[in-house]
């Protein structure tokens, strides 16, 4: 059993190649994506019969139950390329793609959306420009095909990630990557409870290219990615990835101190040199109720910090593994 994953019901089909590892993984998250399910995986088989190299393509259910998963499994059944991976629960994309990642047998894998916004006819151009010093192939779009809102969100975490980070690292959110073998092996050496993947990677400093992909707009089904996730993956990113919160309550602190100092030099002057008595109610008012916010906004930031910690502390799995079918 691999390291971080639990599971109470492992039932696997044999495969009599499963000793010959390939060459090329191709994983993939799905959650409910019942009606993109069959294009999703002839589109898939097509572009890695085209390779004209060993590939596996390796498909985790993350908890489905939209009929997405009995879908999966009748094809598993009859094209042995595929391999499915059945999550417990819902885990989350990351978690999924961390189960993906783990359980893949190739020395280069490739990571793809379920939605078909990212189109797998683009993995030929990815894996042509892994070359023999780059250990990474990233990618950005030459025009995206998203909502005017979920454009702006991703547009506002990168920029602020990147802010956050610095020159030192080139952040890039894209889901849409190849990498060797050695990279989860890097991924795999982190045990920080955040992993948010495309974040990690960048932090990493890898050596990496950039590619221009085509993207498309959704078909059929929802996005799993609305305005919500977008600001839980900017708090993850924030929380797990720096101590930006902890400087800012510091340098709020210094604010206030500077500016109750301020206002207690001014009342004095007031006294001392022009006799005049302010009266104290408002302004201590107003000095009361910024400083409690500041405390509070301090004891927030600090219970986020400490939960992280709690969470390390209980060293629960990122994922439990239902089933893996060969």
């Amino acid at each position: 059993m691999m390291e971080g994953i639990e599971s109470p019901l492992l039932s696997v089909v044999p495969n009599k190649d499963m000793d010959k590892n390939p060459e090329i993984s191709i994983v993939v998250p799905v959650f409910n994506e019942e009606s993109l399910v069959d294009e999703l995986c002839s589109r898939l088989k097509t572009v890695g019969d085209a390779l004209n190299r060993s590939y596996e393509i390796l498909i985790v259910d993350d908890g489905s139950d939209d009929g997405s998963f009995e879908k999966l499994k009748r094809i598993s059944e009859t094209e042995k390329i595929f391999r499915l991976v059945r999550l417990t629960r819902n885990f989350g994309q990351q978690s999924a793609m961390l189960a993906g990642f783990r359980i893949s047998r190739g020395e280069i894998v490739v990571q793809l959306d379920s939605d078909l916004q990212n189109p797998p006819e683009e993995i030929p151009k990815l894996l042509a420009a892994l070359a023999d010093d780059i250990d990474l192939v990233t990618t950005v779009h030459k025009k995206r095909q998203d909502g005017l809102l979920r454009i702006m969100g991703s547009k506002f975490l990168r920029g602020f990630g990147q802010m956050l980070f610095g020159k030192a690292v080139k952040l890039n959110l894209s889901s849409f990557r190849v990498m060797r073998r050695s990279v989860i092996e890097k991924i795999e050496a982190c045990k920080d409870r955040s992993r948010y993947m495309a974040v990690l990677m960048s932090w990493m400093g890898l050596p990496s290219v950039e590619v221009e992909v085509e993207h498309h707009a959704r078909k059929k089904g929802e996005t799993k990615y609305s305005l919500l996730t977008l600001m839980k993956l900017s708090w993850d990113l924030v929380t797990g990835y720096s101590n930006f919160p902890l400087r800012l309550v510091t340098y709020m602190g210094l604010f206030g101190a500077f500016i109750g100092f301020l206002m207690m030099a001014f009342l004095l002057y007031q006294r001392i040199a022009n006799g005049i008595l302010i009266e104290g109610f408002v302004v201590l008012s107003a000095v009361f109720a910024f400083f409690a916010g500041v405390q509070l906004l301090s004891i927030g930031f600090l219970g986020e910090y400490l939960g992280r910690v709690h969470s390390q502390i209980q060293d629960r799995p990122d994922y439990i593994v239902e089933k893996v079918i060969e």
